[in-house]
Parts: structure tokens; C-alpha cells; sequence
């Protein structure tokens, strides 16, 4: 976790903690996922810009 906030995100907030770690729950779940799989075609067919005040929603 301490890597992921110097090298990530640089500086966290208490309110959004509970995200912070769930994107490293996320992130260690899928280290035995191989490149190539379809988790690589997810950002491709994103449709557009996400905004910061969706993100919170």
C-alpha cells in the first residue's frame, strides 16, 4: 500500500481511504491474470471521459 500511494497517487485523503484500498484489493486479486486476457480490452471500450464528480457518485 505505501508504494501504491508514493507511486500512484502521491497523497490520500481520509475520505476517499476505503477506495484507495479497494483498488489495491482489486489490483492484487488479478496479479495471476496473464497480458492478453480480455481485463487489457477494458479500457478500449470505455465510452469517454470519466469526470471526477462521477467517480465519487
Amino acid at each position: 500500500m505505501k508504494r501504491q500511494i508514493y507511486g500512484i497517487h502521491h497523497r490520500i485523503s481520509h475520505k476517499h481511504m476505503g477506495n484507495y484500498l479497494s483498488e489495491t484489493t482489486w489490483r492484487y486479486n488479478r496479479l495471476d491474470i496473464e497480458n492478453g486476457t480480455p481485463m487489457n480490452a477494458l479500457p478500449a471500450q470505455s465510452e469517454g471521459r470519466l469526470t471526477y464528480r462521477e467517480l465519487i457518485a
